[in-house]
């Protein structure tokens, strides 16, 4: 059984707003003045119970996002699946459905390929909206090309060293930092800047430790 589920259909008063949102199609005037801690703010998932949202989440997020087998480039919001990770034995916790900002790919001594990403999933939520938008507000030019549908291309501009330069330090970005092996991945969807404002709304699925456990991880980081 997957451990993202599809919920049953859920609506909000009488409309599926949040499928309305997640199909949108963004002109070129919108995506101008878009304010992504204003999308997050209002989205409809904003005020529900955070199991819910989560799940209702995935299910957007999944359903409108393009599945990919690449590699993960940087500048590239992605999730997938990652229940067994090559260290799983010794790892005190880890996300098996990471939200991943892809930073960057690097080569080990021994010669082999890891995908370096931020897991926005580490973080409390009120971190999480000031990371991402912090992100998006510096790198706009660069999130608006991929605005409606991503592009399968590296930005030549994002880096962990650029992100830590333009984020304040207390955020502790250096604790979602994480590496990924490629072969290890399992079904990876890489997400639109459209759906940003969703994929915020969805969290891990953190086996070793629960969720409270992360977030105390985090702030003694």
């Amino acid at each position: 059984m997957p451990i993202i589920q599809k919920p049953t259909h859920i609506t909000f008063g009488n409309h599926d707003i949040l499928k309305q949102l997640s199909k949108k199609i963004y002109d070129d005037e919108e995506i101008k003045n878009f304010k992504l801690d204003e999308a997050i703010d209002n989205n409809p998932l904003n005020n529900r119970p955070t199991l819910l949202r989560s799940k209702l989440a995935y299910r957007e997020l999944l359903k409108n996002s393009t599945r990919t087998t690449k590699y993960m480039l940087p500048g590239n919001v992605y999730t997938f699946y990652y229940q067994e990770p090559k260290l799983k034995e010794e790892l005190q916790y880890y996300d098996a459905t990471p939200l991943i900002l892809c930073l960057g790919i690097i080569r080990t001594k021994d010669d082999v390929i890891r995908e370096i990403g931020l897991n926005l999933h580490y973080f409390p939520p009120f971190a999480r909206e000031r990371i991402l938008n912090h992100t998006y507000n510096v790198f706009k030019p660069w999130f608006d090309k991929q605005f409606n549908e991503p592009i399968h291309k590296p930005s030549k501009f994002m880096s962990w060293n650029q992100l830590k330069s333009i984020i304040n330090n207390n955020m502790k970005l250096g604790f979602g930092i994480k590496m990924y092996v490629p072969v290890l991945r399992g079904s990876t969807w890489q997400i639109p800047t459209r759906l940003l404002p969703i994929g915020y709304y969805t969290e891990g699925h953190f086996n070793k430790a629960t969720l409270p456990q992360i977030y105390k991880f985090w702030r003694r980081f």
